[in-house]
């Protein structure tokens, strides 16, 4: 199930602003495989190549699991 694009404000919506994307799912009451999803997601949006990096400043230690 695709995440609705429309909670990342437009300034958001450039593949360069995903630390600050990364921040905001951070913030997220969501569980971590959902933050991750919905980061897939906004990659594939705004066309930015998802990363290891990426996943681990998202989840941490977990990103490992």
């Amino acid at each position: 199930m695709a995440f609705p694009i429309e909670i990342f404000p437009p300034a958001l919506l450039a593949k360069e602003k995903w630390e600050d994307v990364i921040i905001l799912l951070q913030q997220l009451p969501v569980p971590p495989t959902r933050k991750k999803e919905i980061l897939v997601d906004w990659c594939q949006y705004v066309g930015a190549v998802l990363t290891h990096d990426m996943v681990v400043l998202l989840l941490g230690e977990l990103a490992e699991r």
